[in-house]
């Protein structure tokens, strides 16, 4: 399991399988596809950078140790 943080090192998101995100309370946000973040609907939310998934302004909004 990878879990993500979010800018102030709380826990906010897992993957299990590196194809899908759920939040910490279980439910799914999205899935990655091509270095991006999908939501549920398809959208784009942000893309992947090393260790973070930043959003459509570069700004972190998960990461991962």
């Amino acid at each position: 399991m990878t879990q993500y943080y979010d800018q102030s090192g709380t826990y906010r998101a897992y993957t299990n399988d590196g194809k899908n995100l759920f939040s910490e309370a279980g439910e799914h946000i999205g899935h990655f596809m091509n270095g991006f973040l999908y939501d549920t609907n398809g959208a784009a939310i942000g893309h992947i950078r090393d260790k973070k998934i930043l959003d459509k302004k570069g700004q972190t909004l998960y990461y991962t140790n």
